[in-house]
């Protein structure tokens, strides 16, 4: 009965504790561990790869096999660096204050609570215990690479202006990310080793101690290179004359480059992440004016490209519920580490046995992309040799569905701050005074409620229900993106030719997780 109402009383602090914590959703792409599933350059309907070579040049050699190839440079780098230090930070801040805090006589309260992270919560004791630091990352992506782009049709109906067609096309893409964190110490001492033999002194080093597995946070530059994945199509043009052509097509996405490791944060990604998909689409093209001469004309160029990408499995961190970073307080991994904490002669030795939070919080996790859509449309000039393009294109997708790939082990609990085998459920990242503090059971008198003592360890294990698999997703992106080409275009030759130049800017008011880029690109075309 005891344990009961001890129970009941724990739940009601934590209810409390929820209620003053910021929620996900104020901060829809905040806190969150990943960013996966953005956009790759040189993928279907992409203005790289659709702008100046269209179906039409595809037949543009006289007697030829209805044939072309192309090659395109690309180069892109993001822009928003603020808004991805929000999508990774918590409850959506740019920069972070650290303090090094302990407790103080009870008439004073734990500490003033106003940090955002507790400092002992990533392995900092300093031998002054005056810890004091702001950290701030930039994130930026940057991607460099070749496209290659086949196409060949195949029992065309030359009278009706109809065949078959199919497509590969794939980019080898060198990405490089960078998160940029610096750190401004305010106050520091000597890291004191005899409270914690794995003691650091700095959030950087925090960042990259040796007995995290994951989540790491790098001030180095992290690159990939490799091929992406390769489309393949199989097409249908309906209609193939001068002033018109229509098509449709099905298609394969053949995963090639990489996937979620979760050992560092913002880990470079070649391709959409390993994941098989199917797709279709179609695309339709209209002279809508032309000189007398026929030397010039306007079109109008409408493309449409449906994608839906099938789960696999990944290395994912996440955090609990409502507790945004959670995933980095230290934890006991089970009732047996919180028991030799409790028999720990050596008191400071007793305070800081535990394991990190990051180690349990990371797990196999099954991630379904889903769907994804993407429409371009544009405008092209042509007068003899020239040609320009003007265009838009609107990419968006839906939210990543995670779920764990293996039942939840139950074990874990959240380690109190002054340790020896207590355990604290409801305590945060950030220190809160209130969540740190001891808890006087009023119900029955002479009864501690918070710290929980190693006698009642299972007061305090982790549910699968305090997971929180969002923080592990990336979020529904909606993007939009301008661009324009200008190109040489000759087709009065054995082979016709296409050259150009072009480029795009990504934007969107969506939320923090969109990628907003540049792109620049050079193209060459060849029909055969």
């Amino acid at each position: 009965m005891k344990k009961l109402i001890t129970l009941i009383s724990i739940g009601l602090i934590s209810t409390i504790s929820v209620a003053e914590s910021p929620s996900s959703s104020e901060h829809e792409a905040a806190g969150r561990t990943t960013l996966e599933s953005i956009q790759p350059n040189f993928t279907s309907v992409t203005p790289e790869l659709v702008s100046a070579i269209r179906s039409d040049f595809n037949h543009s050699r006289e007697d030829g096999r209805s044939g072309c190839f192309q090659f395109v440079l690309f180069g892109s780098k993001s822009t928003n660096k603020k808004d991805l230090a929000r999508y990774f930070f918590p409850n959506g801040l740019e920069e972070l204050t650290v303090v090094e805090a302990y407790p103080v006589p009870e008439e004073l309260g734990f500490n003033n609570g106003e940090q955002d992270l507790l400092a002992q919560n990533f392995n900092i004791f300093t031998v002054d215990k005056n810890f004091q630091s702001t950290i701030a990352i930039a994130p930026q992506q940057s991607n460099v690479g070749l496209g290659l782009y086949w196409r060949q049709s195949f029992w065309k109906n030359h009278d009706r202006g109809r065949g078959f067609w199919l497509s590969l096309s794939a980019p080898i893409s060198h990405v490089k990310n960078n998160m940029h964190l610096t750190e401004d110490v305010k106050s520091t001492s000597a890291a004191d080793t005899a409270a914690n033999p794995n003691a650091v002194n700095n959030m950087i080093a925090a960042f990259n101690q040796p007995s995290w597995k994951y989540g790491k946070i790098t001030q180095n530059s992290m690159t990939k290179t490799g091929l992406a994945d390769i489309e393949f199509k199989i097409g249908y043009e309906w209609l193939q004359h001068e002033p018109a052509h229509m098509e449709s097509y099905i298609g394969l996405i053949i995963p090639t480059g990489n996937k979620q490791e979760a050992k560092y944060v913002f880990e470079p990604i070649v391709g959409r992440g390993k994941y098989v998909g199917a797709m279709f689409g179609s695309s339709l093209g209209l002279e809508i004016w032309n000189n007398a001469a026929g030397d010039k004309n306007i079109r109008f160029e409408l493309a449409n490209h449906n994608e839906y990408l099938f789960h696999n499995t990944q290395t994912r961190s996440f955090d609990l519920r409502n507790k945004p970073w959670s995933r980095y307080i230290d934890v006991y991994a089970d009732e047996a580490q919180a028991q030799e904490a409790a028999e720990e002669a050596d008191p400071e030795l007793a305070a800081t046995l535990a394991t990190p939070g990051i180690n349990v919080f990371t797990q196999k996790v099954k991630v379904t992309p889903g769907l994804a859509q993407n429409t371009n449309s544009a405008f092209v000039f042509r007068c003899r040799t020239f040609e320009g393009e003007v265009g838009y294109n609107f990419y968006a997708k839906r939210a990543e569905n995670v779920k764990l790939a293996h039942t939840w082990q139950e074990g874990p609990a959240l380690k109190h701050f002054q340790g020896g085998g207590d355990t604290n459920p409801i305590r945060n990242i950030q220190g809160n005074p209130y969540l740190e503090q001891q808890v006087d059971n009023i119900l029955t008198p002479d009864t501690v409620l918070i710290p929980i003592p190693v006698a009642d360890y299972e007061l305090s294990l982790i549910k699968v229900t305090d997971l929180d698999l969002q923080s592990a997703a990336t979020p529904c992106l909606l993007s939009s993106t301008l661009y324009g080409t200008v190109g040489y275009r000759s087709l009065e030759r054995e082979f016709p030719i296409i050259a150009s130049f072009g480029g795009s800017y990504t934007f969107s008011k969506n939320n923090d997780a969109v990628l907003r880029r540049w792109t620049i690109w050079g193209k060459m075309g060849l029909a055969f």
